[in-house]
């Protein structure tokens, strides 16, 4: 053990959530791919296509969400941080969602998750009352994607009880697998990305209760791009799926643009750099295929679920978890690992997607696929997960 490292205690898993949240997010994502080679191997007998959707987007995404924020909001906001107890008992909402979807029971595993998100919330709204700062300007997305989710439960709730028109049924899947993802990813992103590369951020002003004029302008135009952002999930729930995802990839390719610090980030940097990259680009490149070949939506999409919401979140938690665990230095090195697991993820993408264009080897493809992809994790987990264990003394 490096110096000035130690054992964490239960007092900083209740400043760090992140410490069970981010190993609890790879649980329920190994579960929600495993669901297709079970349900083709006969092995559970209801078709899982609610239920992957739902552990992906809630459980595999959502432990990463709530394990980053619960960690971060707190310090961002100067505020006391969550505590042993709450953390505890988030969990074991998120935990008992986890195995209600899993189980197929999808009303009561939505039920549990509008739970998680009140708790969640109120836990937030209690320490911002008490706040000594303010978040970045681009957290505004964080706001609007936690309205996403918390209208795609209810709808999810509503539509168990009630027969709803398609349109409801679309728009709660487009607010529950993407918005509840994509607008943290922009929101977060300008604030915690510059530092892969080195970079200050222009979304880090300094202590401050009452936000300045620059601090409000780029408020505004996040909250801008998080409108239309919704506005094309709207739009696509109406039946308009080409123009919605160019407006979607439209509005994204310019804020990404405008906020992020790719255009002066070095050419060649470490592997978390080269992986970021690649993801942001094929982030856009789901948007953009699906806006030209439409009717092969729901495999192209996984460009952007995969490659890019998904290794951005491996990136990130990387990131943050050899930050919090003495280990920054490391990832200054080549970390060949993270390049030969991201390609791991990205051909079980790849194997997956290719199953939709070839009806025939659908079933063969969408296990490989899923196999290919937990492999992948498999390997981020064994090199990342174990350092949740250890705090760097301050």
């Amino acid at each position: 053990m490096a110096d000035g490292v130690h054992k964490i205690t239960w007092e900083d898993v209740g400043k760090e959530p992140f410490r069970l949240f981010f190993p609890a997010g790879v649980v329920s994502g190994i579960i929600g791919v495993a669901l297709w080679p079970l349900s083709f191997g006969g092995w559970i007998s209801f078709y899982p296509g609610q239920a992957h959707v739902r552990l992906m987007a809630y459980g595999f995404f959502g432990g990463f969400i709530f394990g980053f924020l619960g960690t971060a909001l707190p310090r961002m906001l100067s505020a006391r941080h969550f505590g042993i107890a709450n953390v505890i008992a988030q969990l074991a909402v998120y935990a008992a969602m986890v195995v209600a979807f899993a189980a197929g029971k999808i009303a009561w595993g939505d039920i549990l998750l509008l739970t998680l998100l009140v708790m969640f919330l109120g836990a937030v709204v209690t320490r911002a009352r008490q706040r000594k700062d303010t978040p970045p300007p681009g957290f505004v997305l964080v706001g609007l994607a936690w309205l996403c989710v918390i209208t795609g439960a209810v709808l999810g709730i509503v539509q168990a009880r009630t027969e709803l028109d398609t349109f409801w049924i679309n728009l709660q899947r487009l607010l529950s697998s993407q918005g509840f993802v994509l607008l943290p990813i922009l929101g977060i992103g300008p604030f915690l990305l510059p530092r892969f590369f080195g970079l200050e951020s222009a979304h880090d002003f300094p202590e401050m209760t009452r936000p300045s004029a620059e601090c409000l302008r780029k408020a505004a135009f996040a909250l801008v791009i998080g409108l239309i952002v919704i506005g094309t999930f709207v739009w696509e729930a109406k039946g308009e799926f080409r123009w919605s995802h160019g407006l979607r990839f439209a509005a994204c390719l310019v804020y990404l643009g405008l906020e992020f610090p790719f255009a002066k980030a070095p050419k060649f940097g470490s592997a978390l750099g080269a992986s970021l990259r690649l993801a942001f680009a094929t982030l856009l490149a789901g948007f953009l295929t699906v806006a030209l070949f439409p009717e092969h939506r729901v495999g192209l999409l996984h460009l952007t679920l995969v490659g890019g919401f998904a290794v951005i979140t491996f990136v990130v938690a990387t990131r943050v978890v050899f930050g919090h665990s003495g280990n920054l230095d490391r990832l200054k090195k080549g970390n060949w690992w993270l390049i030969i697991a991201v390609g791991m993820m990205l051909f079980g993408m790849a194997t997956r997607i290719s199953g939709d264009f070839w009806p025939r080897i659908m079933a063969s493809h969408y296990n490989y696929g899923a196999l290919m992809w937990a492999a992948g994790v498999f390997l981020w987990a064994i090199k990342v997960l174990p350092k949740v264990r250890f705090l760097e003394k301050e």
